[in-house]
């Protein structure tokens, strides 16, 4: 039972790192679409976007795995 609770807390975890990155990630783009911000801020937006694929892709491991979101292994 711990083990699902502890899946169930790292996936909300990666939902909530997913939204927490995404919406500054929209932001961004639309502003840059907009002309809003220099072009060299694509750089910035892109390094954003795969520190947060690979903050969710640790997420879902331990997920998947049910560890807890804040340990490395199983209790």
């Amino acid at each position: 039972m711990i083990r699902i609770w502890d899946g169930f807390l790292s996936a909300f975890g990666a939902i909530l790192t997913f939204l927490l990155i995404g919406v500054p990630i929209w932001g961004a783009v639309v502003a840059l679409r907009a002309e809003l911000m220099p072009g060299w801020a694509w750089g910035a937006v892109v390094g954003l976007g795969f520190v947060g694929l690979v903050m969710v892709g640790a997420f879902l491991r331990k997920a998947g795995r049910g560890i807890h979101p804040l340990r490395d292994r199983r209790r």
